[in-house]
């Protein structure tokens, strides 16, 4: 097996257990001495850059990002958006005027900031009591007005439903849209991205870039929309408590996000003695 020069890492259910608000201690001191060992350390995140967990951001050496799913890359060092995927606006606000004539809650990602709806659905409290605060940002009366009038392509189109049956709606739907797809993060969301946005190109990018070959990349992912990334590099690693179709490609299984399962698989890679 090649020596492994990246770890891409998704956050939500891989490194962050659902529910709680900080990225347990274990994985933070694992991911920093990857850093020290001269591996680059890249957060691949459905979350935008602004909404990335502030004590990975802390982490020095960590250069490069990949979020809304592989929308953009960004350099941290410069600040800049090195490679981005969008979804046009006028083709965005099409697809939250549609999300108007159900019952669920939609926002959107722009230049890595989020914006939403004025009035918050009661249903987001299930599964976001821990981030309510981040759906009260940028609040817009009209959300699909002000995207259109906007002009800016948008990263990405978060919604969350509260009944399955919404989602067979939404999934039979997003294809009549131009150039985007849909993946999800958890049961009960789907995320809307251009077509070519997706976590492993994205990254097969940054490698290129980097000068770095996938046999010498160890991504870590648990969902649908880590597909892609897990696909891409030598090594998936995968908790147990993972989606089905994630574990089904996985390379290394380890315990589930709660029990600090990367962690695990990296204090063995990097030699650390717990």
């Amino acid at each position: 097996m090649k020596r492994i020069r990246l770890i891409a890492t998704d956050i939500d259910g891989t490194i962050l257990p659902f529910g709680q608000r900080e990225i347990p201690d274990r994985i933070l001191a694992a991911l920093a001495e990857a850093v020290r060992q001269n591996i680059e350390v890249v957060p691949v995140s459905g979350r935008l850059l602004t909404g990335l967990p502030p004590e990975l951001m802390e982490i020095p050496g960590i250069r490069y990002t990949i979020t809304s799913n592989g929308a953009a890359v960004t350099n941290l060092l410069t600040g800049e958006t090195e490679y981005e995927r969008m979804i046009p606006a006028k083709e965005a606000a099409g697809i939250l005027r549609f999300f108007e004539t159900l019952d669920v809650y939609s926002c959107v990602y722009i230049r890595g900031i989020p914006y939403n709806r004025s009035r918050l659905h009661p249903g987001l409290s299930i599964h976001y009591s821990h981030r309510l605060d981040f759906f009260r940002r940028n609040p817009k009366e009209n959300l699909a007005d002000f995207v259109e009038e906007f002009g800016q392509p948008v990263e990405k189109v978060f919604v969350t439903f509260f009944e399955d049956s919404v989602r067979e709606r939404i999934l039979q739907k997003i294809p009549s849209f131009s150039g985007v797809r849909a993946t999800a993060s958890s049961a009960w969301n789907l995320e809307i991205n251009h077509e070519e946005a997706d976590k492993g190109s994205a990254l097969a990018w940054l490698c290129g870039k980097l000068g770095i070959e996938a046999g010498e990349v160890a991504a870590m992912g648990d969902n649908e929309n880590d597909l892609t990334m897990l696909s891409f590099a030598g090594r998936a690693i995968v908790p147990i408590s993972a989606e089905a179709s994630a574990r089904a490609i996985a390379t290394d299984l380890v315990p589930e996000c709660a029990l600090c399962g990367a962690a695990v698989y990296l204090e063995q890679l990097l030699g650390i003695n717990k």
